[in-house]
């Protein structure tokens, strides 16, 4: 990359080598390789929050309150992006994700945008009739208890759920691990995951569900 302020070859940092200039991001440039780490799911997360603070500080706002418009809006393009990948890498959950969408695999959320005939772009999940008839099934229980006041039984329900959701990410994260990982196994438990946080989020004492029952 040739620097726009020096004119000069850049690096592939965030800096120019030779000048010292922010240098607008790398739009083809994975989450994994902005922070210079390998593509894997076993990420060291210390590390990776410390990358992300070193770089958070380069690019703080303060140091270029007085620059060129250039390096200025290179520093938000490039804080942007940051911010973007560390949201992303730092959980598990939407790490994994990731990792299955660079093979062409959505599991998370769909983005909102449409296709040439309506239809959101992005290809879903078969989801498991089984595992849509367990979360049904908890939810009704989960209304019923918080129906008749049992706390108690919404703590252990909210407890089995967990047990799930965490069983799911160590099946998740073994998967990884294995010398030639199955995605479909990786995406399906991903799926299954996302149904149990959604009930866990649903519980919690202050999600909507509460609102009616506060005093």
């Amino acid at each position: 990359m040739i620097c726009w302020s020096c004119e000069k070859n850049a690096g592939d940092g965030m800096l120019c080598e030779g000048c010292g200039a922010v240098q607008p991001p790398d739009h083809t440039a994975d989450h994994f390789r902005i922070f210079g780490l390998p593509r894997t799911f076993a990420l060291d997360v210390v590390d990776l929050e410390r990358r992300y603070k070193e770089m958070t500080k380069v690019l703080h706002p303060d140091r270029f309150a007085r620059a060129d418009g250039r390096a200025r809006r290179a520093s938000l393009e490039r804080s942007v992006q940051l911010n973007r990948a560390w949201q992303t890498l730092s959980q598990p959950v939407t790490r994994a994700e990731y990792l299955l969408s660079l093979e062409g695999i959505e599991v998370g959320e769909p983005t909102g945008s449409k296709n040439s005939e309506g239809t959101d772009s992005r290809a879903t999940q078969p989801v498991d009739t089984a595992l849509l008839i367990e979360v049904m099934e908890l939810r009704e229980s989960l209304a019923e208890a918080r129906a008749r006041g049992d706390n108690p039984k919404v703590a252990s329900l909210v407890a089995s759920v967990q047990a799930l959701h965490d069983k799911e990410m160590v099946e998740v994260a073994a998967a990884f691990a294995a010398s030639q990982p199955n995605l479909a196994v990786i995406a399906a438990r991903l799926v299954a995951a996302r149904y149990y946080r959604r009930f866990l989020e649903e519980a919690e004492p202050h999600g909507e569900g509460d609102k009616g029952m506060a005093k």
